[in-house]
């Protein structure tokens, strides 16, 4: 989703930088294919940056915004980052923007939130924070452009928040397609999950259902019926599991953080976390315990089938 994001920027004549120290291996390979910028250090990327998107795995989120927050208080980030002239001509230069995009409850948001909204050192009013900060998600796959037409087809960003956002960032939100819904922070993180509990809760209980059919060896006919009786629903979940095992380790804190949500937002008691907590186990199995949790986007060798996936699951294979 990153890569996808920089390329679109890229492709829109935006600067796209990124932090390559401590990288894999084959981070840094897609870093220099998209020819995104590689800085040393955390604090030079906050000196650069007007707009820092954290997209990153749900357990790195809060992590990541400690990183930004550090790199914020460092004694001489300030003094540097006003070197840099603004981008709306301002006498003195705006605070970064924070947008974290990722799948988190809005709990988590909050505590994210209250790491880049500390009072800024440099400044007297204890209303001057580190950064700007938007709560965030991403809903839909990656940006991917038509390499016949060359039109981009874009998830939707959706945000939350009360800052005041500047004059630049308008085309900004145009070509992400970035939407406000809501001044309150939690809520962008709220619709995302509870858009993924309905699609990625549905793959959960497909990966249940298949592997359970495979090891009674009926999963022939349920694939058959459901495309017979129901055919979106075959269509949703084949299409599902195959692409899911890239993901699994992805997915199990996002399964805890919907049960969450609707747990402390939705008032579930405790229904959020015993139904989306066997969902996250559900992915941990796929991720830690079986061959499929070595699958990478762009290199696939195995679960590209829905047989194939059930049978794998059905057997528990484990690695190595």
């Amino acid at each position: 989703m990153g890569l996808g994001v920089a390329k679109l920027l890229k492709a829109h004549d935006y600067r796209v930088l990124t932090v390559g120290l401590g990288r894999s291996e084959d981070t840094l390979t897609r870093i220099r294919s998209a020819a995104i910028e590689s800085l040393p250090s955390d604090q030079e990327l906050v000196v650069q940056s007007d707009y820092i998107l954290s997209i990153v795995p749900p357990r790195d989120a809060l992590a990541t915004a400690r990183r930004i927050s550090e790199a914020c208080q460092l004694p001489d980030t300030a003094t540097q980052r006003a070197k840099i002239p603004d981008l709306e001509g301002l006498e003195t230069r705006r605070k970064p923007y924070y947008f974290d995009l990722n799948a988190i409850s809005p709990r988590l948001t909050r505590e994210v939130g209250s790491l880049l909204s500390l009072p800024a050192k440099d400044q007297g009013d204890a209303e001057a924070t580190l950064c700007h900060f938007i709560d965030g998600g991403i809903i839909g796959g990656p940006p991917s452009q038509d390499p016949e037409t060359k039109a981009w087809k874009k998830p939707s960003i959706v945000i939350s928040g009360s800052v005041d956002l500047p004059p630049s960032f308008h085309r900004l939100s145009e070509i992400l397609n970035m939407k406000l819904v809501s001044p309150t922070i939690g809520s962008a993180s709220t619709l995302k999950l509870s858009f993924a509990a309905l699609t990625k809760g549905l793959t959960a209980l497909s990966i249940l259902s298949f592997s359970t059919a495979q090891k009674e060896s009926v999963l022939p006919e349920l694939l058959e019926h459901l495309q017979q009786y129901s055919p979106a629903t075959a269509s949703l979940t084949t299409k599902g599991i195959t692409g899911m095992p890239p993901k699994a380790y992805r997915w199990v804190e996002e399964m805890r953080a919907i049960g969450e949500a609707f747990d402390t937002e939705g008032d579930w008691h405790g229904l959020g976390e015993s139904v989306y907590g066997a969902f996250a186990e559900v992915y941990r199995t796929v991720a830690e315990d079986t061959i499929l949790g070595e699958e990478k986007i762009g290199k696939r060798n195995r679960g590209k089938s829905a047989e194939d996936v059930s049978d794998i699951l059905a057997k528990r294979s484990r690695r190595g």
